[in-house]
């Protein structure tokens, strides 16, 4: 089964034989939204992959939502907030080192799960936080270890903006 067959058939948690890690989202208010987005942001880039990362395209392909709050970002949200990146870098970053495969999701109490198989560090988090997902809901659990917040120095860019889900709109408060 191809990576996206698996994004988009296994979604009751099924855990991989092999080494895994399971990215833990608690405590957000539409998680079959925010998943489907996740989801939909990863199949963009596994089919598009060999397309530039500077490429304007990746406007067009990407979920509306991760484009439209990348897009009202300033520049001192990126100084503040260091799990921010521009579309370009998330992309290239995704394109340069991706180690891990998603393996299977599963919708859980105010929050979702994702099983990736292989080398996982974190290098879909700041795709994961621009779909207005904050630092403090963003777990990585690590089988026979503990579960890990990913909360950097820093600020949170949701601790001193808003995001309106349906508008897609950052707003400070």
């Amino acid at each position: 089964m191809t990576e996206k067959q698996r994004i988009l058939t296994l979604n009751n948690g099924e855990l991989p034989d092999e080494k895994y890690d399971i990215l833990r989202i608690k405590n957000i208010p539409n998680p079959e939204d925010d998943l489907n987005a996740f989801k939909q942001s990863i199949i963009a880039f596994l089919e598009n992959k060999n397309l530039s990362a500077e490429s304007l395209k990746w406007e067009k392909l990407l979920p509306r939502k991760l484009v439209e709050f990348t897009n009202q970002l300033e520049d001192s949200d990126y100084h503040k907030d260091q799990l921010l990146m521009g579309i370009f870098g998330i992309v290239d970053w995704l394109q340069s080192i991706k180690k891990w495969e998603w393996y299977s999701s599963r919708i859980t109490d105010h929050g979702f799960e994702v099983v990736t198989k292989g080398y996982f560090n974190g290098l879909f988090i700041p795709l994961v936080h621009q779909l207005g997902i904050p630092h403090s809901s963003i777990f990585i659990y690590t089988p026979g270890e503990k579960e890990y917040p990913i909360i950097r120095s820093g600020t949170d860019v949701m601790t001193y903006k808003t995001f309106d889900p349906i508008t897609f709109e950052l707003k400070k408060k």
